[in-house]
Protein backbone atom coordinates (compact mmCIF):
# COMPACT_ATOMS: atom_id res chain seq x y z
CA UNK A 1 0.00 0.00 0.00
CA UNK A 2 2.79 2.12 1.13
CA UNK A 3 4.65 1.67 -2.42
CA UNK A 4 1.46 2.70 -4.32
CA UNK A 5 0.73 5.54 -2.67
CA UNK A 6 4.27 7.02 -3.38
CA UNK A 7 5.53 10.35 -1.80
CA UNK A 8 3.86 10.16 2.05
CA UNK A 9 2.87 6.27 1.74
CA UNK A 10 5.21 5.18 4.31
CA UNK A 11 4.57 7.69 6.88
CA UNK A 12 0.66 6.79 6.18
CA UNK A 13 1.59 3.17 6.49
CA UNK A 14 3.30 3.04 9.46
CA UNK A 15 -0.01 5.72 11.50
CA UNK A 16 -2.39 2.60 9.83
CA UNK A 17 -0.51 -0.25 11.08
CA UNK A 18 1.60 0.52 13.86
CA UNK A 19 4.85 -0.59 12.31
CA UNK A 20 8.01 1.60 12.97
CA UNK A 21 9.24 3.23 9.43
CA UNK A 22 12.77 0.55 9.94
CA UNK A 23 10.07 -2.20 10.03
CA UNK A 24 8.62 -1.01 7.29
CA UNK A 25 11.69 -0.46 4.87
CA UNK A 26 12.93 -4.09 5.57
CA UNK A 27 9.45 -5.46 4.20
CA UNK A 28 9.57 -2.87 1.34
CA UNK A 29 13.29 -4.30 0.51
CA UNK A 30 12.20 -7.84 1.20
CA UNK A 31 8.75 -6.79 -1.54
CA UNK A 32 11.39 -5.67 -4.02
CA UNK A 33 13.50 -8.56 -3.93
CA UNK A 34 10.41 -10.49 -5.03
CA UNK A 35 8.58 -13.88 -3.99
CA UNK A 36 10.13 -15.94 -1.46
CA UNK A 37 9.91 -19.89 -1.52
CA UNK A 38 9.56 -20.79 1.88
CA UNK A 39 10.15 -23.96 1.38
CA UNK A 40 12.61 -25.60 3.21
CA UNK A 41 13.17 -22.75 4.97
CA UNK A 42 13.81 -21.78 8.79
CA UNK A 43 14.23 -19.57 11.00
CA UNK A 44 17.54 -21.11 13.04
CA UNK A 45 19.58 -24.33 12.60
CA UNK A 46 17.96 -27.95 13.76
CA UNK A 47 19.13 -27.70 17.48
CA UNK A 48 19.04 -24.04 17.92
CA UNK A 49 17.92 -22.12 20.70
CA UNK A 50 17.17 -22.78 24.47
CA UNK A 51 17.69 -26.55 25.75
CA UNK A 52 14.45 -27.29 27.93
CA UNK A 53 14.73 -27.73 31.95
CA UNK A 54 14.32 -31.11 31.57
CA UNK A 55 17.18 -31.22 28.82
CA UNK A 56 19.71 -29.33 31.53
CA UNK A 57 18.83 -30.59 34.37
CA UNK A 58 17.71 -34.51 33.90
CA UNK A 59 17.05 -34.76 37.62
CA UNK A 60 14.27 -31.65 37.73
CA UNK A 61 10.77 -33.13 37.40
CA UNK A 62 11.66 -35.96 40.45
CA UNK A 63 12.64 -33.30 42.61
CA UNK A 64 9.34 -31.34 41.82
CA UNK A 65 7.70 -34.63 42.17
CA UNK A 66 9.07 -34.87 45.35
CA UNK A 67 7.59 -31.72 46.63
CA UNK A 68 4.33 -31.75 45.53
CA UNK A 69 4.03 -35.67 47.04
CA UNK A 70 2.72 -34.16 49.92
CA UNK A 71 1.03 -31.27 48.53
CA UNK A 72 -1.48 -33.02 45.76
CA UNK A 73 -5.13 -33.32 45.87
CA UNK A 74 -7.72 -34.30 43.80
CA UNK A 75 -11.21 -34.59 42.71
CA UNK A 76 -11.59 -38.90 43.18
CA UNK A 77 -14.74 -38.70 41.14
CA UNK A 78 -12.48 -37.57 38.28
CA UNK A 79 -8.51 -37.59 37.03
CA UNK A 80 -8.26 -33.70 38.00
CA UNK A 81 -5.56 -33.26 40.15
CA UNK A 82 -3.97 -30.09 41.76
CA UNK A 83 -0.91 -28.50 44.10
CA UNK A 84 -1.37 -26.98 47.17
CA UNK A 85 1.29 -24.59 47.09
CA UNK A 86 1.03 -22.10 44.68
CA UNK A 87 3.77 -21.82 41.44
CA UNK A 88 5.91 -19.03 43.17
CA UNK A 89 6.17 -20.89 46.45
CA UNK A 90 7.32 -23.90 44.28
CA UNK A 91 9.57 -21.79 41.97
CA UNK A 92 11.70 -20.71 45.50
CA UNK A 93 11.39 -24.43 47.14
CA UNK A 94 13.30 -25.27 43.28
CA UNK A 95 15.94 -22.25 43.49
CA UNK A 96 16.62 -23.92 47.31
CA UNK A 97 17.66 -27.00 45.75
CA UNK A 98 19.84 -25.43 43.33
CA UNK A 99 17.67 -24.87 39.66
CA UNK A 100 17.05 -21.11 38.58
CA UNK A 101 13.49 -21.99 37.32
CA UNK A 102 10.80 -18.98 37.31
CA UNK A 103 6.36 -19.75 38.93
CA UNK A 104 5.78 -20.16 34.59
CA UNK A 105 8.51 -22.80 34.42
CA UNK A 106 6.73 -24.73 37.23
CA UNK A 107 3.33 -24.12 36.02
CA UNK A 108 4.79 -25.69 32.32
CA UNK A 109 6.39 -28.78 34.22
CA UNK A 110 3.63 -29.76 36.65
CA UNK A 111 1.62 -29.84 33.49
CA UNK A 112 4.11 -32.13 32.07
CA UNK A 113 3.61 -34.45 35.10
CA UNK A 114 -0.07 -34.32 34.49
Amino acid sequence: MAMQLGHGGMKLAEEISGLTQPTLRKARRELEKGPVDWEGQRARRPGGGRKRLEQAHPGILDDLQKLVEDETAGDPSSADQWVNRSSRKLATAMKKLGYDVSHVSVIRLLKKMD
